[in-house]
């Protein structure tokens, strides 16, 4: 039982340190990023079962072991196994402490950005706020928000503007902002390691892309190509181009297929 609990925590280890490797290695994540992500969730899941689930095991081979054969070496390994369990109960109530003070999906240099209108649309609140950058963003919470500038509606057709909303939208219905959390957890683990690093980059992008994906199922790709274009060259960021350039290679449903989230519509009342 022992030998199978170090099993358990040795998979654990190997998985908090091997998984970020896989699943930044090669360009798979960049056309499949939903599936990078789900990888990404089960293996985190998985890796937290198994520590778990290892530590007590070994507690309870430990003081199986010292009960039934006395004056055993088995006092050290439980004190290891005790401070192991010890160090992981002081690591989760630092995760769930500090985890609201980590990054989500709404910049920190607009945190406090004044809106001059508020609708209630079906899954999320359209706010409506005056800037001169072209920017849209979602913030998950009890009553999602997506925030829209004034200047993105101005430079945006109707059509672009909503697939811009869908892929706000995308972002609170897939949860994204727990997968960037959890990323973040992932560095602390891990912290000063390359591998964690290049992850939490990684799920930043993969979000992004996951995001333009079920945009363009629902709206239609060009509509967001031609958006990314139009925001690319109004604020110079090179990877919204790559990421239009993305969006013409893949194959999409048709019109008659697609299926618009009912709150969305809407956008194109917004002028």
């Amino acid at each position: 039982m022992l030998l199978l609990a170090l099993v358990l925590l040795g998979t654990a280890l190997a998985l908090a340190v091997l998984c970020p490797r896989v699943l930044t290695a090669g360009r798979w994540h960049l056309f499949h990023p939903r599936a990078a992500l789900t990888v990404w969730f089960g293996s985190f899941g998985v890796g937290i079962a198994t520590a778990l689930a290892g530590i007590a095991l070994g507690i309870v081979a430990v003081e199986s072991l010292r009960h039934t054969i006395p004056h055993t070496t088995s006092v050290t390994v439980s004190a290891v196994i005790w401070v192991a369990a010890g160090i992981s109960g002081v690591f989760l109530v630092f995760a769930f402490t500090f985890a609201g003070s980590l990054q989500s999906l709404r910049p920190a240099s607009h945190s406090h950005a004044v809106a001059y209108a508020r609708d209630e649309h079906i899954g999320f609140t359209l706010v409506r706020f005056h800037s001169e950058t072209p920017e849209a963003y979602a913030v998950p919470g009890r009553r999602p928000e997506i925030f829209v500038s004034s200047a993105m509606e101005q430079l945006l057709t109707p059509p672009q503007l909503q697939a811009v909303l869908a892929h706000e939208f995308a972002h609170l219905r897939h949860q994204h902002g727990l997968a960037i959390r959890i990323a973040q957890l992932n560095t602390l683990v891990l912290p000063g390691t390359r591998a964690s690093r290049a992850l939490e980059r990684a799920t930043r992008l993969q979000i992004e892309l996951a995001a333009d994906d079920a945009a363009a199922r629902q709206v239609g790709a060009a509509h967001l190509a031609n958006a990314l274009i139009v925001l690319a060259a109004a604020t110079h960021d090179v990877g919204m181009t790559l990421r239009a350039e993305r969006l013409t290679r893949k194959r999409w449903p048709t019109p008659q297929r697609r299926r618009i989230p009912q709150g969305l519509h809407a956008a194109a009342q917004l002028r």
